[in-house]
């Protein structure tokens, strides 16, 4: 990709923030505050109307928006002037996060970047919402939590850009929002200047606990090892001779070991995977800003509207990332009680009007979200007796934040909030010990997703609101008592560092994310020539009940497909039957197996089928029977081969002609 058209992209992507920022700033006075409360209003207020009138894949506004947003920097540039600190640090977390992005850019079939991809794609139609699941032709997509992904489209067809750069800079600006958020939280609970660096240091490269005993249980660690530490990290082959023996005195004789991963934020961010939990750090980073602002002076009509964004953050958290509803949902309903037991009252009707103006807007989704079938798997339930985290084990883990807990308790300046906070993230973090969300996951990974999403969220609240107030603390216990818990944990740097410098970066710079699948130059012919032709339904092989590489190829020709990968369709739709049916229906289709070949394409109104060099076993002896069952309504497009022993291309839906 040009570095010209990213810069110009980039360019025009933050001129619009920072004009929508300074728009927001007429209601809300914090300029930090103004900018996220701007970005997610304009995203749900989009998200309402779409759901009636659409507009469109590119609605033609970029021209009007920038100009606006110009007038608006010219106008309020002594602001600007003054609030360049922030700014600084938003720029700070998006460069950062680009330079992971720029250098491993691919979106392919590791964690859950298709998929996410996927989503981003199907916003990007601009019709009317919920718009047809890209992945289960003939259902819409309501069945998920995808506000950060309408967000990520709503800026791509704004900004006319094409989704694999929407979803990289979409990324990139959750980060910088985080950053620039929690900046602003620090700035308010610390005076002392270096805090505000060390907090940021700690929340963008800096790990748990475990990143320290990491370098002396497991030989020459890399950042999975450390994040993976409890389960499966710690029983692999690579221990040192005390890993060996911590390992004994974790593992219960008989037991498989629990997987109970722990990424931190600075971790997650290297992966690229576009997952709603970057919506759920944003939130967290923006209510701790509020709470800050709220007990550090502001008052009048900033306090009522703080207020009443810090309420909207709640609806918002569920069409966002709905595992962090709960703890966001302690956050702030615990401010509001301790204010309200203070004799706050002023909180009361804002609060109200930012939830329920928040849930209105969101209300076309949740009608259909709330009745899918996701629902019967998700239910809280209390951990077994032989599900819980081995406390040496999570000791590990967790000792940075236990101590900044305990150094919280000398807190003397802000002694209510710091009361206030240590029981919040006590009851956060045991909570999360004694309850778990019980979803398909079972045996050895029963709590996997729990722990995943809740100790990440948990672990960056504590060192953003807690660490900051101990940093700011005139206690010098307090203070470097904090310091000494911090600054151990930012050796992660150095294994990230490493990491980075250690992968290969052949794609660099490839940002539409499909350098990895086009790097057959046919595949890539392929792919432009399908993303060129009419939508469809279309089907290619290799899907089995695991990511796999399929439907990569439908996915970035922009089409849709009869199934993604059904395992993730049957999670989302609560073991959905005509999931697996479609899926038995196409192993039988490319295995020449089906009974009626051709008339289970018309029945299923499939318009493109592929057929890929892995298609080609056995000397190809399937395709020849196969394309002369369906030749009468499907015509033969080549893109490479002899079409007898190997053959590449796809197959196109001859539609007739309407009689006269």
């Amino acid at each position: 990709m040009s570095l010209v058209y990213l810069s110009l992209a980039i360019a025009a992507l933050w001129i619009n923030l920072t004009g929508l920022g300074l728009a927001a700033r007429r209601w809300v006075g914090d300029y930090a505050v103004a900018r996220a409360a701007g970005i997610i209003g304009i995203c749900l207020i989009g998200f309402f109307i779409e759901h009636f009138v659409p507009f469109g894949p590119k609605p033609p506004v970029l021209p009007l928006t920038t100009l606006g947003s110009l007038w608006l920097m010219w106008r309020n540039r002594a602001t600007l002037r003054a609030n360049l600190p922030g700014e600084a640090l938003f720029l700070l977390g998006f460069a950062y996060c680009m330079t992971w992005r720029y250098a491993f850019p691919n979106i392919d079939f590791s964690e859950d970047k298709m998929p996410n991809y996927g989503f981003i794609v199907t916003y990007m139609r601009g019709g009317r919402l919920p718009p047809p699941d890209l992945w289960l032709a003939n259902f819409p997509a309501n069945c998920y939590y995808s506000f950060q992904h309408y967000g990520a489209a709503l800026m791509g067809r704004v900004l006319c850009i094409g989704p694999g750069l929407s979803y990289h800079l979409a990324f990139c600006c959750l980060v910088g929002l985080f950053t620039m958020l929690a900046g602003r939280c620090v700035t308010l609970l610390c005076p002392w200047r270096p805090g505000l660096w060390i907090i940021a240091a700690s929340l963008l490269v800096g790990g748990n606990g475990v990143v320290v005993a990491a370098h002396f249980l497991i030989h020459n660690p890399y950042p999975t090892d450390e994040v993976r530490f409890l389960g499966g990290a710690i029983v692999h082959d690579n221990l040192t001779a005390l890993g060996h023996a911590v390992s004994g005195w974790m593992a219960k004789p008989g037991h498989e070991a629990l997987d109970l991963p722990m990424e931190p934020f600075s971790f997650f961010l290297t992966k690229g995977d576009f997952h709603p939990p970057l919506a759920g750090f944003v939130l967290l980073a923006l209510a701790a800003a509020l709470i800050a602002a709220q007990e550090t002076g502001a008052d009048g009509r900033e306090r009522r509207a703080n207020s009443l964004i810090l309420a909207a953050t709640l609806p918002v958290a569920f069409i966002s990332n709905a595992w962090i509803v709960p703890f966001q949902l302690l956050l702030v309903g615990g401010w509001f009680a301790s204010a309200f037991l203070r004799g706050d009252r002023s909180w009361v009707a804002p609060a109200l009007l930012g939830g329920v103006v928040a849930t209105a807007l969101e209300y076309p989704f949740l009608i259909d979200f709330t009745q899918q079938a996701i629902g019967d798997n998700a239910a809280i339930r209390l951990t077994a007796a032989g599900d819980h985290t081995p406390i040496l084990g999570w000791l590990l883990t967790f000792w940075p934040v236990v101590g900044i807990l305990l150094l919280a308790l000398l807190e003397r300046e802000r002694r209510t909030l710091a009361l206030y906070l240590v029981v919040v993230w006590a009851v956060a973090l045991a909570t999360s010990e004694f309850l778990y969300n019980h979803d398909i996951y079972g045996g050895p990974w029963v709590r996997f997703n729990s722990t995943l999403k809740w100790w990440q969220w948990i672990y960056a609240g504590v060192v953003l609101t807690l660490g900051s107030l101990n940093l700011g603390s005139r206690s010098r216990v307090a203070r470097y008592g904090t310091l000494l818990m911090l600054l151990p944990c930012l050796s992660f740097a150095y294994d990230l560092g490493r990491q980075y410098i250690g992968m290969r970066k052949e794609d660099m710079g490839q940002l539409s994310g499909a350098a990895w699948i086009q790097k057959d130059i046919v595949i890539a012919n392929m792919i432009m020539d399908l993303s060129s032709r009419p939508d469809g339904v279309t089907i290619e092989s290799g899907l089995v009940m695991a990511n796999t590489e399929s439907p990569a190829v439908t996915l970035f020709s922009g089409k849709q497909s009869l199934l993604g990968w059904p395992w993730l369709e049957a999670t989302w739709r609560g073991g959905f039957i005509d999931v697996n049916q479609r899926l038995a229906q196409m192993n039988q289709f490319y295995s020449n197996a089906l009974p009626d070949p051709l008339g289970w394409l018309l029945h299923n109104n499939v318009r493109y089928v592929l057929w890929l060099p892995r298609d080609n076993v056995d000397h190809n002896s399937r395709f020849l029977p196969l394309n002369d069952q369906i030749k009468a309504r499907y015509f033969w497009h080549h893109c490479y081969g002899n079409d007898r022993d190997f053959s590449i291309g796809y197959w196109e839906r001859i539609d007739r002609l309407p009689s006269k």
